[in-house]
């Protein structure tokens, strides 16, 4: 579908497309508005399979959505209302800013060691807050984290379930058994080398993909990048022995200690083991510590001044506190 022109149409009568937002494998996602209320949302509609027999992808992952509802927590997008429309499978839900991996680009591809630290955080608190539930998001990346907006514009959300699973079985509560032969590969860019040799997934995998998406956030590139864009088998083959191997090891020994420590605890952990996540905190918040940083939750892409190489955001771009509710989100 072209992104050339804008095509409008309604969701039951009551929330109204604007405009593409952008398409994946598993549907296309459009802003919208409620015509009653005037609040912007997002949308995402997927055409009901032709076959009955092929699942059905977005009602799967309304669950997990739902699953995961909770008043007490923040950073998962909150769903409006998920059904059947016309032809289409369709959810509505919160509208958030650009993804994580836009606005590095917006900051000239690399982001500072200070806005990484602060993504750390809460970029853990939402991976912990989803294995607590019992689910593995199963394709962590750049592309499926954002900000909010209006009141929720200082807190990342955590989104996207289209490959997330249960890790916990439901009839015996228990951690699903370690399998292979498993269909798990998520995106091949940051998928945990278990996925790569199609091993059944676990917490682990969620951090080791983490690792990936910070380091990416940070040094604007992997050294697997040009053979990510191949998709093809024996790309992918590479890019698994390029994460087990020297170039990775290489990779990480010119990067900075944390992402080396974040690394070896990755690498420590057992099938089913729970990830120390305070220790994995500790180690971006003690960097902050000696730097003299705070969380004060101004990222660079609000303060270009915070990187030497500044955004390409227009300067006549205001940020405005008005619009914005300052939350406490002291990670102490």
């Amino acid at each position: 579908m072209s992104t050339d022109y804008i095509q409008s149409f309604t969701v039951c009568g009551i929330y109204q497309a604007t405009h593409l937002l952008g398409e994946a494998a598993t549907g296309s996602v459009w802003q919208a508005f409620n015509i009653l209320s005037g609040l912007r949302v997002a949308i995402k509609t997927c055409p009901i399979p032709v076959d009955a027999a092929l699942p059905a992808l977005l009602p799967y992952e309304v669950k997990i959505y739902r699953l995961l509802r909770d008043s007490d927590s923040e950073g998962i997008p909150s769903i409006h209302w998920s059904g059947i429309d016309g032809n289409h499978q369709v959810v509505v839900m919160d509208l958030l800013s650009p993804n994580l991996n836009t606005l590095r680009r917006l900051c000239r591809g690399t982001l500072s060691l200070r806005t990484v630290c602060m993504l750390a955080e809460q970029m853990l608190a939402r991976i912990q807050f989803i294995h607590s539930r019992g689910v593995l998001s199963g394709d962590i990346k750049p592309h499926n984290f954002a900000l909010g907006c209006y009141h929720k514009a200082r807190i990342l959300h955590l989104f996207d379930f289209s490959h997330a699973q249960l890790f916990i079985d439901p009839s015996t509560g228990a951690h699903v058994p370690f399998r292979i032969g498993r269909n798990t590969k998520g995106t091949i860019r940051y998928a945990s080398v278990a996925a790569h040799k199609s091993h059944e997934m676990s917490r682990r995998d969620d951090i080791e993909s983490l690792l990936y998406t910070l380091l990416e956030l940070f040094h604007g590139q992997l050294p697997w990048y040009e053979l990510s864009k191949l998709r093809n088998e024996a790309a992918y083959d590479r890019i698994r022995e390029m994460k087990e191997g020297p170039e990775f090891r290489d990779f990480l020994s010119e990067s900075l200690p944390e992402f080396r420590s974040f690394h070896a605890h990755c690498m420590g952990l057992s099938y089913g083991q729970t990830p120390d996540y305070a220790l994995l905190r500790s180690f971006f918040r003690e960097r902050m510590h000696r730097e003299g940083w705070y969380y004060d939750w101004i990222f660079d892409w609000e303060d270009g001044s915070a990187s030497e190489k500044g955004t390409l955001i227009p300067d006549d771009y205001v940020f405005d506190m008005r619009f914005v509710e300052r939350k406490a989100l002291d990670p102490a």
